[in-house]
C-alpha cells in the first residue's frame, strides 16, 4: 500500500493496477482515488467503468486502443469481473496466450487500467503477472508498468492507528482507551467503523476529543445496535431479516441475557413513546418524559418512527408478554433463548 500511497502523492502512476484482498472498504476507497486522479470528473469520453458481467475484453480493446480525446490519458476501471479467480483466469486463453495479458501489452501508453477485485486466485497467471511470478506469457506489459496492492483486514496496532488517523483527519482526537474500545464494540470491519466514527464525530460537536463515554453513548454495544435493527425489522414485518439478525447474535455467542434485556428495554421505550404520539410536544420533551437516558435521546426520532408502525394495544401486549416471559425464566426455569424466540414470534404475529 506504501507504493500506491506514494503514487497518489506524487501523481506518477503505474499504467496497470490490481487492487485485491479481503478488505473491501479499502479496495473501493483506493479505486475511487485512482479514478479521481487518472480521469476528469464526468469525462465519460476517456473513462470506461465495467463491473461484474459487464466486463468484456473486446469492449476494453475497442476503448483502450483509441487515443485520448482532449485529455492526457484514457482510463479503464474494471470491478469484480471475476477475471482473476481460478475459473476466470482460464477464460480468454487462445493458442497458449492469455488474451487479457496480451491486450495489456499492446495498449498504447496513454491507456491506463485499474482492476478492483475482491476474489483472486493467487496461483493464477493474471495475479502472477502483477506479482512478477508469471512465466508463461510471451507478450506481457513491462514490470515497471504493473502495481499489485493487496488490502487485508486490519488488526492490532494497524487497526488502532487507522482509527486514530481517521479521527485526526476530521480535526478531532480520540483517547487511547476509546480507540481500543471501539473495535470491541462494533468489530473490525472498516465500513462499520467509519459509520460509527462519523456518528461519533457528529455527536461530540465542538468538543475536541472522543472518549469512552461517547462510544458507550453512540454504540451502546453490538447487542444494543443489532437488537435495534431487529426491532426495526419486526416493525416492518420483515421476519426473515429479524430472525437472521437474531441468529447472528446467537451464532456469535452474544449474551442471551443482553439480547433479552435489550429487547424488553427497547420495546418498553417504544411503548412509552407511542403514548405521546400526536401530543404536539417536542421529541426532546417526550424523550425526557419517558426517561430516555440523555446519552441516547438522539435516537428518539427513530424510535418514534418505529412506534408509529405499531398499534398501541400491540405494544402494550408485547411489553406485558416480555415481563411474563422474564418472570418465567426466574420462577419456573424457562430457557432464556426459548423466551427470546417466543417473544420474537409474538412480535412478528399480527
Amino acid at each position: 500500500m506504501y507504493q500506491l500511497d506514494k503514487q497518489l502523492e506524487t501523481k506518477k502512476f503505474s499504467r496497470f493496477h490490481l487492487l485485491c484482498g479481503d478488505e473491501v472498504y479499502l479496495i473501493n476507497l483506493y479505486s475511487k482515488a485512482l479514478k479521481k486522479q487518472l480521469s476528469a470528473e464526468g469525462d465519460e469520453m476517456n473513462c470506461l467503468v465495467l463491473s461484474g458481467d459487464e466486463a468484456d475484453i473486446e469492449a476494453i480493446a475497442d476503448f483502450g486502443m483509441l487515443s485520448p480525446f482532449m485529455a492526457e490519458r484514457r482510463l479503464v476501471l474494471v470491478m469484480d469481473s471475476g477475471w482473476f479467480t481460478a475459473g476466470g483466469s482460464a477464460k480468454s486463453v487462445q493458442d497458449g496466450e492469455d488474451r487479457l495479458i496480451q491486450l495489456m501489452s499492446n495498449l498504447p501508453d496513454t491507456t491506463y487500467m485499474v482492476f478492483a477485485e475482491r476474489n483472486v486466485n493467487t496461483k493464477g497467471p493474471r495475479y502472477g503477472l502483477f506479482s512478477g511470478k508469471v512465466k508463461t506469457s510471451l507478450h506481457k506489459p513491462r514490470p515497471q508498468d504493473l502495481l499489485l496492492t493487496e488490502f487485508h483486514k486490519k488488526q492490532g496496532s494497524d487497526l488502532t492507528n487507522w482509527i486514530a488517523m481517521y479521527v485526526a483527519r476530521s480535526g478531532k482526537k480520540i483517547t487511547k482507551q476509546a480507540v481500543m474500545m471501539l473495535p470491541e464494540r462494533v468489530g473490525c470491519d472498516l465500513y462499520m467503523l467509519t459509520g460509527e466514527l462519523d456518528k461519533l464525530i457528529g455527536y461530540i460537536g465542538d468538543r475536541e476529543g472522543i472518549t469512552e463515554a461517547d462510544i458507550e453513548a453512540i454504540t451502546g454495544g453490538v447487542v444494543n445496535t443489532k437488537v435495534y435493527e431487529m426491532v426495526d425489522a419486526v416493525s416492518e414485518k420483515n421476519e426473515k431479516k429479524a430472525m437472521q439478525l437474531y441468529r447472528n447474535l446467537i451464532y456469535n455467542k452474544e449474551s442471551i441475557d443482553d439480547i433479552m434485556n435489550n429487547l424488553g428495554r427497547q420495546f418498553n421505550t417504544i411503548y412509552k413513546l407511542k403514548s405521546f404520539e400526536g401530543s404536539g410536544e417536542s421529541l426532546d420533551k417526550i424523550a425526557e418524559r419517558v426517561n430516555m437516558p440523555p446519552a441516547i435521546r438522539w435516537k428518539a426520532k427513530s424510535f418514534m418512527g418505529i412506534a408509529r408502525r405499531f398499534e398501541y394495544e400491540k405494544l402494550h401486549d408485547l411489553v406485558e408478554y416480555w415481563m411474563d416471559l422474564s418472570e418465567q425464566t426466574m420462577t419456573i426455569g424457562l430457557d432464556k433463548q426459548v423466551a427470546c424466540e417466543l417473544f420474537l414470534i409474538q412480535a412478528l404475529t399480527n
